[in-house]
């Protein structure tokens, strides 16, 4: 009975853990200027996709310069096989320094880790007034 129980209550909670996850049609704007440089130590890898979802090259996204150039990326499509990732469509200035930037405007897959830390650096998601304030 308890093993049952624990299983129902294990259950609820990964479906609990869904309703944070990203949805398709959210947002993370980055505000040019909108944070101190060198803020962020880490840098994203990105999968370029093309229209057909086929992977094209690799490419990274680093958030100083999102935050310092501004851009913004809409989360296009879930896919959960072979492992769970999102397709966004990036739009902005750069994404990295060159040889490892993705571009002013690119279909890219990126984790759901990886996602969520972008979201954070942008402050959230979303477009409102959000990030560090100065």
């Amino acid at each position: 009975m308890a093993v049952m129980i624990a299983g129902c209550l294990a259950t609820l909670f990964v479906l609990q853990l869904d309703e944070f996850r990203p949805k398709v049609g959210d947002i993370v704007a980055f505000r040019a200027g909108s944070q101190d440089a060198d803020l962020w130590q880490m840098n994203i890898p990105a999968t370029i996709v093309t229209h057909t979802g086929a992977p094209a090259g690799t490419c990274s996204l680093d958030p100083n310069v999102l935050a310092t150039d501004g851009g913004s990326m809409v989360v296009e499509a879930r896919q959960t096989a072979p492992v769970l990732q999102y397709q966004v469509h990036w739009s902005g200035v750069r994404t990295d320094k060159p040889g490892a930037d993705c571009g002013a405007s690119a279909d890219l897959l990126v984790s759901r880790t990886d996602l969520q830390r972008l979201a954070n650096a942008a402050g959230g998601f979303g477009v409102g007034r959000k990030g560090l304030a100065h």
